[in-house]
């Protein structure tokens, strides 16, 4: 396979004009970060709380029902 001696040039340079979508992911990144940070406020007091003693029970009745029929998660 020849090649020829003449240069290759490609357009590789974007700019903001280039890419008019830019702009819109960049405000959609903005607001999806301000939604996790309000449910995190929202939330963080319930994510702090112990879990129920009653749910605690059924975990570990799942999980000796797992040991003795041979399953491993």
């Amino acid at each position: 396979m020849a090649l020829s001696g003449a240069p290759q040039t490609r357009n590789w340079n974007v700019s903001k004009d280039q890419n008019p979508n830019r702009e819109k992911a960049r405000a959609i990144r903005a607001r999806q970060r301000v939604i996790g940070r309000e449910l995190r406020r929202m939330y963080d007091g319930v994510a702090q709380e112990p879990v129920p003693e009653e749910f605690m029970d059924l975990l570990k009745k799942m999980d000796s029902q797992d040991d003795t029929s041979g399953k491993k998660s």
